[in-house]
């Protein structure tokens, strides 16, 4: 697993591992398997590390997954100052479409916690002890549904194959708007764990109301990051690099990467124009 500070949300990608200036830390795991994505949050609560966990919980919710789950077991907020911030996060996942369920696991005996039930929050965000009993909840809302999935080896058909997946689940789901720029999306992302991870990927696409959501995962840990254009193109036009990634985010409605035990996952959502 990684650490991760997210930066600004101008930029739709992953970045790099720093730690809170308030002496804190904010770790986004995803499960490509369950479509559960863990943000854990470490270190003493204050201004720098609610900014952190925001970032990272937007990063997060951006990949659409089918649950979150807000690990603040060894969250230090002994005045319960986050307790705002942990019911804003269910409410926004509540509102997304299809919804993604939430819950949260921290001390039972917390100034957290008190406070959380007295404001209500059992009904809309559940509370658990530890982690697994909030896996445990929600694995049991099911499974995501209108899911499809490939394991492909890291051979250059692969990103073919990725396309074909994605055209078998446009048309199962009706979804012609998307068709052509999610094959070329999926392409791009197919192509680049090919060529950078040369590993083992999983390919998914997921159906997001009228859009559709690609994941592709891979055996290696280090996240993309767009290249910089060069002021004069190569002489060589085959050696000009970045350009995927670029095409990826002028086609997709979002983009990102994170990490996951395995390696890392990289999303991108589709959606008609």
């Amino acid at each position: 697993m990684e650490t991760s500070r997210w930066p600004g949300m101008g930029s739709r990608h992953a970045s790099g591992r720093h730690a809170s200036r308030d002496f804190g830390s904010v770790l986004v795991t995803a499960d490509t398997d369950t479509a559960v994505t863990v943000v854990t949050v470490c270190g003493v609560w204050g201004i720098g590390l609610r900014r952190d966990t925001f970032v990272a919980v937007r990063k997060a919710l951006g990949e659409h997954p089918a649950a979150l789950i807000l690990d603040l077991c060894e969250l230090n907020d002994r005045h319960a100052a986050g307790a705002s911030t942990w019911l804003t996060v269910s409410r926004v996942a509540a509102a997304m479409e299809p919804p993604v369920r939430v819950a949260a696991c921290l001390p039972p005996r917390s100034a957290l916690n008190a406070r959380l039930v007295r404001m209500g929050a059992p009904y809309f965000l559940p509370l658990f002890s530890d982690l697994a009993g909030a896996t445990a909840a929600v694995a049991a809302g099911g499974p995501v549904t209108d899911r499809l999935r490939l394991s492909l080896p890291p051979y250059p058909d692969a990103p073919a194959l990725a396309r074909n997946l994605v055209t078998d689940a446009c048309g199962a789901w009706n979804l012609p708007e998307v068709l052509y720029p999610a094959r070329l999306v999926m392409s791009e992302l197919a192509g680049n764990a090919v060529e950078h991870a040369r590993t083992p990927i999983g390919v998914f696409v997921i159906r997001r109301g009228v859009g559709i959501h690609l994941t592709v995962c891979d055996g290696d840990p280090r996240l993309p990051q767009v290249i910089d254009q060069t002021r004069q193109p190569p002489d060589n036009l085959w050696e000009m690099r970045g350009q995927g990634l670029r095409i990826v985010q002028a086609v997709a409605t979002a983009w990102g990467a994170l990490p996951t035990r395995e390696g890392k996952m990289v999303w991108a959502t589709v959606r008609p124009r």
